[in-house]
């Protein structure tokens, strides 16, 4: 069947792991990027807070094709990053990230970081100022009051937007295919080319079962994983 021949094939098993490897380290770098951001967003009471929501929202209003040739009109060869790097005196030849995983992780956490940022502000804003008074009166510092008060009462706007974010990088086709180039793939652009070049809807549907699967374990291992966590913190149920 063409599921049998789908992971008896170590050209398949590739872009499997190749999609799962793109995925997680757009998911954990959007996380990094995402988390400060809004805890500073969920804190300050400056007007940066608004300039901030606009500056997330803003990428929005452009679609996913708009912002990919922006970054190979960045990342190009001749691109602006290289121009930069070779008038800084950085680099003697142009680097070649354009047509790479790298290139294509870039254009994931561009596109992907407003949606965690969303995700935790929310959560971040709801946790009570007074639970981290609390902390600091019974003597607790910066770092432990973050690491055992606000970073656990954080945890399901985390799960939420890391699973969010995991689910849009593994579907994504306009990224990868795009910011790729033709050689590059992950499941979702060869599902396209078994349609539309091989004409085989058979492994064309085996492919997206398979990525449905995929993405429904890696979900039901999070929430497995966590349900006894958030159970000590009162929730989960």
């Amino acid at each position: 069947s063409d599921f049998v021949d789908f992971f008896g094939d170590p050209f398949y098993r590739n872009i499997l792991w190749v999609t799962l490897r793109v995925s997680l380290v757009s998911t954990a770098i959007s996380l990094v990027l995402g988390y400060p951001t809004a805890f500073y967003m969920a804190r300050t009471k400056s007007r940066m807070k608004q300039v901030m929501m606009i500056v997330i929202l803003f990428p929005f209003l452009v679609s996913a094709v708009v912002r990919s040739y922006g970054w190979m009109v960045i990342l190009g060869t001749n691109g602006l990053l290289n121009q930069l790097l070779q008038s800084l005196g950085l680099i003697s030849a142009p680097l070649k990230i354009l047509n790479t995983e790298t290139a294509v992780i870039i254009g994931m956490i561009h596109l992907l970081v407003p949606y965690m940022v969303l995700s935790l502000v929310g959560v971040l804003q709801s946790i009570d100022p007074n639970v981290e008074y609390a902390a600091y009166s019974l003597g607790a510092s910066p770092f432990q009051t973050f690491s055992k008060v606000v970073f656990p009462l954080s945890l399901p706007g985390i799960i939420s937007g890391c699973v969010l974010v995991f689910t849009m990088s593994m579907t994504s086709y306009v990224t990868p295919k795009l910011l790729g180039g033709s050689k590059f793939r992950m499941m979702a652009t060869m599902v396209v080319q078994e349609i539309n070049v091989n004409f085989d809807w058979g492994a064309a549907s085996a492919i997206s079962y398979i990525l449905l699967a995929v993405i429904l374990l890696v979900q039901i291992a999070v929430v497995l994983c966590t349900s006894r966590y958030m159970k000590r913190m009162g929730g989960g149920k």
